[in-house]
């Protein structure tokens, strides 16, 4: 069988005007990241990266520590999703329809330390992304989950349909792809996916074994290249 990896990108800048952008913890889970490969002599015969600037950067700095990673080709099929534009952008409406909804913004708006503002977050979009999983919300034009896990899907009978046997393949993408990928080979009920995506750490790994019809988890959430606890973020 061949083996497909999933990498979360590092920590990305939450609550700055540049999301996408790496932190300074993110490039440094990278570059941790392309050590571990280097030790381990970890290599792969196929790279693909999502869209996304934070997708391309992690992988760069691993591969600046490692120098054995192929290079990368862009798979759209693994951007994220877009959740975020619910939260961000239609927050209000979405309070109205669910007024449970006001005090977690409430929360997140109040939140003082850097700490409880992450934490706050994360309950709303939490919640908010229940109900899109549960296409229990107006999309206001974004992407349905439905729609979502297709994208990803199509993404993955692009590489399991290529021809050869045990290839190593590495997909450097964000957690949204990683649960779709999950709910593909668990065929678990949407929330379970949805809830394994909350333990996803950033820069982890996660791969699947394949063939051209089957595809299947094999590692969870791998962390072995982080080391210092001060690297452990979700976000």
């Amino acid at each position: 069988m061949s083996t497909l990896v999933f990498v979360r990108h590092g920590q990305a800048s939450l609550f700055s005007d540049d999301y996408d952008q790496l932190s300074e913890t993110g490039e440094q889970q990278a570059q941790e990241l392309g050590r571990y490969f280097a030790r381990k002599q970890v290599g792969f015969e196929e790279l693909y990266v999502g869209p996304r600037k934070r997708h391309r950067d992690t992988v760069a700095l691993a591969n600046r520590y490692c120098g054995s990673l192929p290079a990368s080709k862009e798979m759209r099929e693994f951007d994220e999703h877009h959740v975020d534009q619910l939260v961000s952008d239609h927050l209000r409406e979405l309070s109205r329809l669910f007024p449970y909804l006001t005090s977690l913004r409430d929360n997140f708006h109040n939140a003082h330390t850097t700490m409880d503002r992450q934490r706050a977050f994360a309950r709303l979009f939490e919640s908010v992304s229940i109900l899109w999983v549960n296409d229990a919300c107006p999309l206001f034009g974004i992407e349905s989950w439905a729609e979502f896990k297709q994208r990803v899907s199509t993404g993955i009978d692009r590489i399991l349909s290529r021809s050869g046997s045990r290839r190593r393949v590495m997909v450097a993408t964000s957690v949204g792809t990683i649960v779709a990928a999950l709910h593909r080979a668990l065929r678990c009920p949407d929330e379970v996916a949805l809830g394994l995506g909350w333990r996803v750490w950033n820069c982890s790994l996660t791969a699947f074994e394949f063939t051209e019809d089957r595809f299947t988890l094999d590692r969870f959430n791998i962390m072995s290249h982080l080391d210092d606890p001060k690297l452990w973020t979700y976000r």
